[in-house]
Formats: C-alpha cells, structure tokens, sequence
C-alpha cells in the first residue's frame, strides 16, 4: 500500500478559489498545505473554458482579487488567456509550485473522527492525510453533456465548450451549437465569420445587455499601478454592479432601465422583425443570468447563421433532427451547455461522520451553511459552494471572505486543542430553510435555469446582495460551531 503524505490543508482545485486559500494560509502563518489540481494548469474554470471569444462577464477590476490587483488588463472585459496568465503570477508570486499537484484527481476522501483527519485517495493510486480539507472546485466544474437521445451517434466531431481542444480548426465547416447562454453568446460571433454554416439551436432566447468593453491603454495601466487607483476603481465597479443587482427587484429604478436598455438593444441590432421576435425572452429579466454583448444579435443575423426554434428530437451520425422533421447536416457539433451545478463533486466519493455520504446529503440539491459548511462532515470547507452563486457580480467578492471564515475555524480548532469542527445540523437546517423562503419569492422562482435543481430547489444563487453576504460570514459565529 502507498504511504500516506501528511499535510495541514488538503485543498482541491487550483483555480480563482484555490489560490485564495492558498495564499491568505501563507498569511496566516499555514504553509503546510498541497494544492491538488486534476488539469495539467493552474486556472480551474480559466484552463477549462479555452474556446473561441471566452471572456469575464464582469469587469476585470473586479475580477482581481482585492490583495493583489491587476495594473495589466488589456481590456474592461477580460479575456480567458488573460485571466489564466493573472492567476499563474500570483502562484509564481507566491510560491505555489512546490505545493501543487497537477494532473491529478481526488477519487475518494474519508474522514476519521477518531483522528480528526481526512482521508484522501487520489486517481493515481497516491494516498493523502490533512487535518483541513477544502474544496474550491466550485460549480463550474463538472461540464454538463445535454440530455439528447442520440448525442453519441454523431459521426461528425463532437465537442463542449468547457473541454475545447486545442487543435479545431472550423473554417469552412458545418457547426451546430446547442446552447444560447453566457457562454453561446461569447463563441458564436467568434466562430461564426469563418464558418460556413452555423445553426445555432435555441430552447429559451435569453435577456441581453449592451457590454461596455473597451481597450485600456498606456495611461489606464500607468494609473493602476499608483498606490491607492486600482483598489478606488475595484470599488467603483463593485457599486456599479450592486447597483444593477436592484434590477432584480420588481418596482425598481434599475429594473425600468435595465428593461428598457435590454429592449432598445434587441431593437437596434436585429432589423429582422422576425429575428427580433424569436429572440424575445419569455421570462422576466434576472431569472436567468443576463448576457453582456454587443455581437451575439449581429452574428445570428448573418447570412450564413441559422437561429433554429424548433425542438431538437435527436440527434443523428448526420446531424440534429428537429420536431418539425428537418435534419440539419452537420462536420462539427458543439455543446455550449455548461456545467452541472445540482450536484457538485459528484465524482469524488466524500465520507463523513458515521459512513454518510456527500452525495446523500445532497440527494434533493446541494446545500451549505453559508456555502461553506456541511452539517456531519467535520473540518470540510466550501469555496462558492451551494447558494453562493451570484447573477450579478464577482465570485471573488465571495471568494475572499469565504476563505477568511474556513481558516478562522481552522485556528479555532487550533487554538483550543481540538480535533475538529462541524456546523450544527440545526443551524444548518434553520439557515436553509430562511434561504430558500428568500429565494422562492424571488424573481430565480419564475423560469428553469441552471440555478435550480429538478425539484424547483435553488441551489446556486444567493438571495441577497453582496455587502450582506460578506458582514454574514466576516467572523465564524461561535454557537453556530460544535467541536470534537
């Protein structure tokens, strides 16, 4: 049997979570930690998302983390390279190399209470012991392949957007994207000059916002990098974004003009009256997560882009059949279909307290105190787990304060000579039940989305805005905390 390494922190995924973890341990005086990544590349979601027009949706300010800002940003809006590039600094910066494990995956993780350990197995058969387990894999993680009869029939090349491969060249091909999301709406004015024929198959338009994007230039980065400019225009964006966040809220200014921007934007970038129409969102706005550009209306107006309304009824070795019985002949189908957000960590095997399972748990929909505890699973920490998603603005602004709670339990348990820490099943239940009243009267009721489960349940957004999350979870609420 292999030897079991021993470390302090075990945390899982080396992506925008992962690196907080790693870093705000450092100054916490913990650098007994391994960072364990099943990519060949620090980035998490940013090594994953490699294809064609990947960018941030929220503006790259607030998309640094709020102890190392970014004076190199090329753009307002981020691109995926860019954003990598930004998180292989701050590993270099730091040190990260000689705790990371790349390529590798977490298979099983058991925790002993006994030991006031867990238990890890990686795929390559090594085995692993750490006090603290953390995971920041977040939701974005798992890709999600649609539900289509025939899908692996496909005799063309099949790709999903969230495993591009580096070798695609589509010029001149025949492509189909299934998808009309966050991501679609990045992809499809990328690819569609060079294609083609570009049938672009749509079950629910979505709401889409003018994107303010431009360059940054010489002066832009000179100023960023005077003490004091970066962190004011961080703030700046992140009111901004809250602000929109009221547009959620029925009866609010913002919601008027976001309604009435989201229409003059449709308006003014589809001539086609017919277009226009089949683009026209069913749901009310926020229900979904709105999309931010300025091309994705003038690349489904293309002559060479098809928008296909018509449910797919399966997929063939030629193509996509429709419900109208059309087959659309097809080189290359891509799945634009995210991730499977229901049901996160789905693929490692986690044990808890008395043998249950995480996968147990969560068997009607993920749940956490605060995103970040699990009632029965001690010494396990959350980075953007359940219900602290958000449709509006950063995860880092979620991200920082998330792992200042994990460690401030992890001095506790420390501090008073303990072996472990767990958030009581009763608040946890309590805490839960308040969310998801909150959350059923809130506009993420009306529609399907990704933020819900099967059941109606939503898993992935948190109900409020911001500020209130962060005061939330500033310190680890002592009662809320038993220990063994």
């Amino acid at each position: 049997m292999t030897a079991e390494t021993h470390v302090e922190v075990a945390i899982l995924g080396a992506g925008m979570s992962g690196l907080c973890m790693a870093i705000q341990l450092q100054q916490a005086g913990i650098t007994d930690f391994l960072l364990i990544e099943k990519s060949s590349g620090i980035g998490g979601t940013w090594w994953d998302n490699r294809y064609p027009g990947a960018q941030v949706d929220v503006p790259a300010p607030a998309y640094s983390f709020s102890f190392a800002p970014n004076p190199d940003w090329t753009h307002r809006f981020a691109d995926a390279p860019e954003i990598q590039r930004y998180q292989q600094q701050l590993a270099e910066r730091h040190g990260l190399a000689a705790r990371t494990r790349l390529g590798v995956a977490v298979a099983e993780a058991r925790f002993d209470a006994g030991q006031g350990r867990w238990h890890l197995l990686l795929d390559n058969g090594d085995r692993l012991s750490a006090r603290f387990f953390a995971c920041s894999t977040g939701v974005l993680n798992t890709a999600r392949w649609p539900d289509i009869a025939g899908l692996q029939d496909f005799q063309g090349r099949l790709l999903h957007s969230a495993r591009w491969p580096a070798d695609v060249d589509l010029s001149g091909l025949r492509v189909g994207v299934i998808g009309t999301g966050s991501t679609a709406a990045q992809l499809v004015p990328a690819i569609a000059p060079r294609v083609a024929r570009l049938s672009v198959f749509q079950r629910t338009p979505n709401w889409v916002l003018p994107r303010m994007d431009r360059r940054y230039g010489r002066l832009d980065r000179w100023l960023l990098k005077l003490p004091g400019y970066a962190p004011l225009v961080r703030r700046w964006w992140v009111q901004v974004m809250e602000w929109g966040r009221r547009g959620f809220d029925e009866g609010t200014l913002a919601r008027r003009l976001m309604l009435a921007a989201a229409n003059a934007h449709r308006r003014r970038s589809l001539p086609d009256a017919r277009l226009r129409e089949q683009l026209a969102p069913p749901y009310p706005l926020g229900c979904k997560r709105i999309i931010y550009s300025n091309d994705y209306y003038p690349a489904l107006a293309r002559p060479q882009t098809a928008l296909v309304t018509d449910g797919i009824h399966r997929i063939t070795a030629a193509g996509v059949l429709t419900e109208d019985g059309r087959e659309h002949a097809l080189d290359v189908l891509i799945c634009a279909t995210g991730y499977d957000t229901v049901r996160p960590l789905s693929n490692v095997r986690i044990e808890g307290l008395d043998g249950r399972l995480l996968s147990e748990a969560w068997a009607e929909g993920a749940q956490a105190y605060l995103g970040i505890a699990v009632a029965g699973f001690p010494n396990f920490f959350l980075m953007l787990g359940p219900n602290t998603a958000t449709g509006h603005t950063s995860t880092l602004l979620y991200i920082e304060p998330q792992v200042r709670h994990a460690i401030a339990c992890m001095q506790r348990v420390t501090r008073e000579g303990r072996r472990w820490i767990a958030v009581k099943p009763d608040v946890a239940r309590v805490h839960d039940l308040a969310q998801q009243q909150r959350l059923s009267a809130s506009v993420w009721s009306r529609c399907k989305s990704w933020y819900r489960a099967e059941n109606g349940r939503i898993v992935a957004i948190w109900p409020g805005y911001t500020g209130e999350y962060v005061r939330t979870v500033r310190q680890p609420e002592p009662a809320a905390y038993e220990l063994g």
